[in-house]
Parts: structure tokens; C-alpha cells; sequence
């Protein structure tokens, strides 16, 4: 059933919001919309959100079955950890008290997630860690409440950003950095498969289209090498970047710093757009070149369709979902109610299923009856199938003899005529056991010699009512005497012979 995904970005200089319609397996962009932010000091931010908001919504009309909200990462403390256990309760409970010395933040004050790392160690658990001020999750929340909209997911934009890059792209190599590069700030997310392993949120943006890059682009080099350095300092292991992947800003700037950090890092690079099988371009998507200032926004829209573990979800503890108990009653009254609607029309269906069944198995019997009566008018019923079986047995028997039910087998008179007939007159055969059954006859007896019995089996052989003719055994008895056995397969019917 397609639903209706709606991701907003609340950025610290710019509002955007992107609207997904349909199924992780299939959707289309809808909608898309930013709004640049007037440069007011930090503590004004939330009424410029709502403003921004308002202005926003109120043309769209837009509806969101799930609602999924970023945070600047700038406003959040990001560490690598590592803990001796791997239960995730466990870990929660420890986490924010963790993280103490390394926030400005009491831990009382901070709501915590993490997102696990891969970890080759079986006993300890190996984490991004993120904490926020609860302040500014009340201050997202509440303005967003005020437009009608009920946000299940509070992220951070780095990691709605490595969303957007490895389920909206068709494919990715393993690592990959992903930069959102805005006016006012920078955004780097350093993937590994598809999981962020480290994120950092730089204080300057690109600078406007009429100043040079050149300045900028050094600037960012040096500071993806010095996050590269971090970075593996950090995980402890090696992380060469495979693909540069650009988002933020209009596509002919972005080629133009796509080639630019290129040369500079030897690293390839490449724009980003959304390539993944599952979307499906329409007349309300923007054009690809305007789909990379929707990047954060779009990941964000993503993650509720998509069930990939990818980013946090700081809407906890006192921030979580929680229903009326009245509303929880009456929905428990009302699948209690279906439950046993269901499970009623379940037995009745299985009664009837029943009575169906066991009236057709009488009349059945009754059938067998009537026939087995006909075919042996004076035999007692104890077992039909079985009685009936037993005197086509016996009459197939009685049959055989005289060439089958058609005439077109060959009888038991046949047979012994033929091998008679053919028996070589210059030698001497003792005939021990001959069976007969439908399609082989088993001819037991003693000879003179080896050198009969070959005579034997080729002079039978030379019969057109014999197929195959195999001499099974031959041995010198104490007589001196050579007793064989031979095995012949006779004709199917007699028809065959013409």
C-alpha cells in the first residue's frame, strides 16, 4: 500500500523538505521545497523555522503518513566508542553518562543515540555516538506540532545524508565520503558499506558563485585529509575513499568542484543524484539538476520507507510516541472484538468444511457398495479395494493363457509351443523350472555341454516372439552334467511380430 514520506530538513541557515509517494520498493518525489533562513543569532532559530515552515506548507498542501526531521549536526557532539558488551538496553543506559567528558552538556541535559559500526570483535560493540541538547528537540518538535505534523524519527543530517547517497543511488563502492556543501556550512559523512563510520559538520560553506573556488577547494581538501587522518585514527583500521559523492548545491557548480577536488585528492569524484531502481521520476519531480540541493531532506523522506539501519532517532525518553491510554483501550477493545469475530467465522467454516466432507465420504461408500455387490454378487464386503484387486488377479491369470483380454498377448500355450518348436533337435535338454510370468520367462535345466546351451539361447533368440534371450548362470554339476539358467523377455503383444 503506498504511503506518503515527508523529510524535512531544519538546517541552521535553510529550511527544505522533500514528499515521497509509494513503497521502498517503488515511489516517486511529489514534492520538494526549500527556504533559505535570515541571518539571526542561534537563540532566534526556532522562529525563523516556524516562519519558514508555515510558508512552506501553506501552499503545498502536503500530507505525511510518516514524518522523519533532521537537526543540524553542528549543534550535537559526535564520538567513536567502544563498550565491553553488545546488549543494546545495556548500552543506553550507559551511554549518555559516557559521554560526559566529552560534552559541554550535563548528561540530565542531552538526549543520546548511536549508530552501531562494524566491529570484528564477538564481545564488544563498537558505536557513533551522538548527544543533543534536549532544548532543541523540544524547541523541532513543538514547532512542528504547531503545523499539524508528528515527526517519528528526530535524526541528524549527516546521517539522513549517507540515507539519501546509498538507497537513493543504484550503486556505490564501499567507501564512499559524502559532502553536502552549503553557503554556510559543510557536511562530510565517510560510509563503509553503507553504514556512516564518521561524520563531521565544518563551520564554512561554499562561497557565492562570484567568488573564485580555488581558495575553497584547498581549503576542503586539506580538511577531508585531515578527516581521512581522524578517521582512521579513530577506527583503527586503513579507509581509502573509492568515490567522492557532491550534494548541496546547483549541479554546474558541483561538476565544476566534482573535477576540481579530483585533481586535487586523486580520489574520483562524482555529483549526486537519485539513481536507485525504486524511484520513479514524474511531472512533479525536480529536475536532476535541482535534486542535490534536496539531498538531506530527500535521505530523510527515504528512511521511512526504507527499513536499512542507517542514522539514529533522538526521539526518546521523555520525546517518545505515547498513545492515550483511553485510545490504546479502545483499539485493544476493538482487535479483541475482531479476534473473535475471525476465530467464530473460522469454526463455523471448519463445521461446515466437516459436515461437507463426512456426507460426501457416505455417499462414496454407498457407491463402492452398490459396485462390489454388482461385480461379486455372492462375496461378503470386508475390504473392497482390496477384494476387487485379488479377482482382476485371479481372472488376468485364468486370461493369460489364452492370449489376454484382447488376444493380443501371447499365451501360455504359445510359449511353450515355441520353445519346443525351436529347441535345437541334435541336443539334449532337461527341463528343471520354467516360469512364466507377463514379460520375461525364467528356463531352468541341465545340458550335456556348455557348447547346448549357447545353441539354446541362439536358436531361441531367432524366434520373433522372444525379444531378448540372456543366459543367467551355467555350472557342472556332479554328474558332469551343465546346469544354466536363462532369462528370456518375450514380445509385448503380438501386434509387434507384424
Amino acid at each position: 500500500m503506498a504511503k506518503h514520506a515527508l523529510g524535512i530538513e531544519l538546517g541552521s541557515h535553510h529550511l527544505a523538505l522533500v514528499q515521497l509517494t509509494g513503497t521502498g520498493k517503488a515511489y516517486t518525489l511529489t514534492a520538494a521545497a526549500q527556504r533559505p533562513l535570515p541571518g539571526v543569532p542561534e537563540e532566534e532559530h526556532a522562529a525563523s523555522w516556524r516562519q519558514a515552515l508555515q510558508e512552506l506548507l501553506a501552499p503545498l498542501s502536503l500530507r505525511g503518513d510518516t514524518v522523519v526531521v533532521t537537526l543540524p549536526a553542528a549543534r550535537a557532539v559526535l564520538r567513536y566508542l567502544t563498550f565491553p558488551f553488545k546488549d543494546p538496553r545495556r548500552i543506553r543506559q550507559a551511554l549518555r553518562f559516557t559521554l560526559d567528558e566529552h560534552m559541554p552538556f550535563e548528561p540530565e541535559e542531552v538526549i543520546a543515540d548511536f549508530q552501531p559500526l562494524p566491529s570484528s570483535s564477538d564481545d564488544a560493540t563498537s558505536l557513533l555516538a551522538v548527544a543533543t541538547p534536549q532544548t532543541g528537540i523540544a524547541e523541532a518538535l513543538s514547532l512542528l506540532q504547531e503545523a499539524g505534523l508528528e515527526p517519528v524519527i528526530v535524526d541528524l543530517d549527516v546521517f539522513a545524508l549517507a540515507h539519501a547517497a546509498w538507497c537513493g543511488s543504484r550503486a556505490l563502492p564501499h567507501h564512499t565520503v559524502v559532502l553536502d556543501l552549503q553557503p554556510t556550512h559543510t557536511l562530510m559523512t565517510f560510509l563503509h558499506q553503507g553504514t556512516p563510520v564518521f561524520a563531521r559538520s565544518l563551520a564554512y560553506g561554499l562561497p557565492s558563485p562570484e567568488v573564485p573556488l580555488e581558495s575553497y577547494v584547498a581549503r576542503l581538501s586539506k580538511a577531508l585529509q585531515h578527516s581521512l587522518y581522524a578517521c582512521e585514527m579513530t577506527l583503527t583500521v586503513p579507509y581509502t575513499p573509492d568515490l567522492l559523492l557532491l550534494a548541496g548545491a546547483h549541479r554546474d557548480r558541483l561538476d565544476i568542484l566534482a573535477t576540481a577536488l579530483q585533481e586535487a585528492l586523486e580520489v574520483p569524484a562524482a555529483v549526486w543524484q537519485i539513481s536507485a531502481d525504486a524511484y520513479r521520476p514524474s511531472a512533479m519531480s525536480p529536475p536532476p539538476a535541482e535534486q542535490t540541493r534536496y539531498a538531506v531532506a530527500f535521505g530523510a523522506a527515504l528512511r521511512a520507507l526504507h527499513r536499512h539501519p542507517i542514522g539514529i532517532n533522538l526521539r526518546r525518553e521523555r520525546f517518545a510516541l505515547h498513545r492515550e491510554v483511553a485510545e490504546l483501550r479502545g483499539r485493544l477493545v476493538g482487535l479483541g472484538l475482531m479476534l473473535m469475530a475471525v476465530a467464530a467465522l473460522g469454526v463455523g467454516n471448519l463445521y461446515l468444511h466437516n459436515q461437507y466432507k463426512a456426507q460426501r465420504y457416505a455417499q462414496l461408500q454407498r457407491e463402492i457398495a452398490q459396485v462390489f455387490h454388482a461385480t461379486l454378487p455372492d462375496t461378503r464386503l470386508v475390504h473392497p479395494v482390496v477384494q476387487m484387486q485379488e479377482q482382476l488377479r485371479r481372472l488376468s491369470e485364468r486370461l493369460r493363457a489364452f492370449g489376454g483380454l484382447t488376444g493380443t498377448a501371447l499365451s501360455g500355450l504359445q510359449i511353450l509351443r515355441e520353445i519346443s518348436a525351436r529347441t535345437p533337435p541334435t541336443i539334449t535338454v532337461n527341463v528343471d523350472n520354467l516360469t512364466i510370468t507377463d514379460e520375461t520367462i525364467d528356463l531352468s535345466g541341465t545340458t550335456n555341454a556348455y557348447d547346448d546351451v549357447v545353441k539354446l539361447k541362439e536358436a531361441l533368440e531367432a524366434s520373433p516372439y522372444f525379444a531378448a534371450v540372456k543366459i543367467t548362470s551355467t555350472k557342472t554339476d556332479v554328474s558332469s552334467k551343465v546346469a544354466f539358467k536363462l532369462t528370456i523377455q518375450t514380445v509385448k503383444t503380438l501386434e509387434n511380430l507384424s
